[in-house]
């Protein structure tokens, strides 16, 4: 095959998406180890046979099943609420006041807390997570569009990208979309 070897193409993956399964398919078993240096979910060795073929697309369906399962706590005045890091659409901060808005049944809902964008990020940032602005930290996932510096989220939310987070944010939407087309593709 011409170009990049599938070792090579799995560390591209890796290196925009660190939690895209990747299962190698191959005549040479001894290439297996090198599938560990790209965290791989398995090795299919030709000819494939159906239990190995099915042993390792219910491993790769466990894992993106956990993955779309984690769940964030928000410590609120009335106590703790628990919510799918994928609902997250987007955290604004106001004077230590952090806001997450979430998406339930098409609508924003706000959660409350305390804290500092810095801390927030470090919680959200392996999730697809990014700051558009000093005040507002984006789910990739959520982004409908992107047009004149400013970011459209599902909810009707539309936040400007600001001058010192343009460049990381554009950087990282471009990774993201190359990591969801791979996914999807």
């Amino acid at each position: 095959m011409p170009g990049p070897n599938g070792l090579q193409v799995a560390q591209r993956v890796r290196a925009v998406n660190r939690s895209a399964a990747i299962v190698f398919c191959t005549h040479y078993a001894q290439y297996a180890v090198k599938g560990y240096e790209v965290n791989a979910v398995g090795y299919l060795v030709k000819p494939i046979d159906y239990v190995s073929f099915k042993r390792n697309l219910e491993k790769t369906i466990e894992i993106l099943a956990r993955y779309q399962a984690q769940k964030y706590s928000i410590k609120t005045k009335n106590g703790v609420d628990v919510i799918p890091v994928t609902d997250i659409v987007y955290v604004e901060v106001q004077l230590h006041n952090i806001i997450y808005r979430t998406l339930a049944n098409g609508k924003l809902v706000e959660h409350f807390s305390r804290g500092t964008m810095r801390g927030v990020y470090a919680e959200l940032c392996d999730n697809d997570f990014c700051r558009c602005g000093a005040a507002y930290i984006v789910n990739l996932r959520h982004i409908t569009a992107v047009r004149n510096k400013e970011i459209h989220l599902h909810g009707g939310v539309v936040l400007p990208i600001s001058r010192k987070f343009y460049k990381t944010f554009s950087d990282a939407f471009v990774r993201y979309m190359g990591s969801a087309a791979i996914n999807n593709g």
